[in-house]
C-alpha cells in the first residue's frame, strides 16, 4: 500500500547504467510488479518491461516474459522490470514508484 510517501520505500533497487543510476523501483513498485506477474501468469524471469514506443516517442510498459538481449534489469523484492535503451536513457535518475488503493493500482515516476 502506496502511504502517499516514498520515504519509506527507500532501501529501493536501481539499475546502474555506465557509472549512473538509470532508475530505482520502491517496493511498493516491486510489490505491484510481482502481484501483476503472478495473476498473469508470467513465467519466474519475467516482468514489467518499459520501452519507448517509436511511433509516438512515448514511454509504454507491458508484462514480458523475459528481457530483451539489450534491456537493462532491475530486480527488487523478486521482482524484475526491464528497459529498452531508450526507456533507460530517458527515466535516468527517476523513481518508479506505485498507489494500490482498493479500486485501483498505478505507476508513477517521480524524480529521485
Amino acid at each position: 500500500m502506496h502511504n502517499g510517501s516514498t520515504a519509506d520505500s527507500q532501501a529501493d533497487a536501481s539499475a546502474q547504467m555506465k557509472g549512473s543510476t538509470v532508475l530505482t523501483i520502491t517496493r511498493d513498485a516491486a510489490h505491484l510488479v510481482r502481484t501483476l506477474t503472478e495473476q498473469a501468469r508470467i513465467p519466474h524471469r519475467g516482468g514489467l518491461r518499459i520501452a519507448v514506443n517509436p511511433d509516438t516517442d512515448s514511454l509504454s510498459m507491458g508484462l514480458a516474459d523475459a528481457p530483451e538481449t539489450s534491456d537493462a534489469v532491475i530486480a527488487h523484492d523478486g521482482a524484475l522490470v526491464f528497459l529498452s535503451e531508450p526507456a533507460a536513457q530517458r527515466l535516468r535518475g527517476l523513481t518508479l514508484c506505485a498507489e494500490v488503493t482498493p479500486t485501483r493500482s498505478v505507476f508513477f515516476l517521480e524524480a529521485a
